[in-house]
């Protein structure tokens, strides 16, 4: 721990030695950008900042594995254990294992902290069944096309309800009539999917 600065350049020292406040590194590729973050991880929990304080948020999982792995080397995996270190969608799918019972979708239902993730296959293969429920034509309403609909609807911070609220034409109509059968049935089944994860978190 007491060497942590070493092997690190003076701009390097710098970002890790900056407790307090917003920071920006740009760097290009391979020039230590992970090597800085984990570090400046460690110096903050050696100078006093508690684990569980810290949440460090990356884009893939391979980033994020070797965000760990690093920190379990220098600081013990007993204490990155208690950090938050993730990609968006793993730290989001934490949150709502842990608080999920807390929120209530607009009929009222709740899911329980057992909820199951839906890829985009199931996701699908509900479109299709929500589809089916309704009598509409899978050529006329085609399964991936509603899913993107619903999922750019979802990145809008538009549920089913607001949707239909807000349908104008004939096809849209029908399609936040599916949108609205798709959620019901992810309720019946006590799952979300890819897009929820992120959408509930901060709802």
């Amino acid at each position: 721990m007491e060497n942590l600065l070493e092997n690190l350049n003076k701009e390097q020292q710098d970002a890790v030695k900056t407790m307090y406040g917003t920071l920006l590194i740009l760097a290009g590729a391979g020039s230590g950008k992970t090597k800085v973050l984990t570090t400046r991880i460690a110096y903050m929990v050696q100078n006093g900042v508690l684990p569980r304080d810290i949440l460090a948020v990356t884009f893939t999982n391979k980033a994020a594995k070797e965000m760990k792995e690093r920190l379990g080397f220098i600081l013990g995996e007993r204490t990155v254990k208690y950090m938050w270190v993730g990609t968006f969608h793993g730290i989001c799918g934490r949150i709502l294992r842990e608080n999920i019972e807390q929120y209530k979708f607009p009929s009222g239902k709740s899911l329980d902290k057992n909820f199951t993730i839906y890829d985009e296959n199931d996701s699908l293969a509900v479109i299709k069944q929500a589809l089916k429920k309704l009598k509409f034509d899978e050529k006329l309403y085609q399964p991936k096309l509603i899913k993107a609909v619903i999922s750019d609807s979802k990145n809008k911070m538009t549920d089913a309800e607001t949707f239909q609220t807000f349908a104008r034409d004939f096809k849209s109509q029908k399609i936040g009539e599916v949108f609205a059968e798709y959620e019901n049935i992810l309720n019946n089944n006590n799952a979300i999917d890819f897009d929820d994860m992120l959408l509930l978190t901060v709802k």
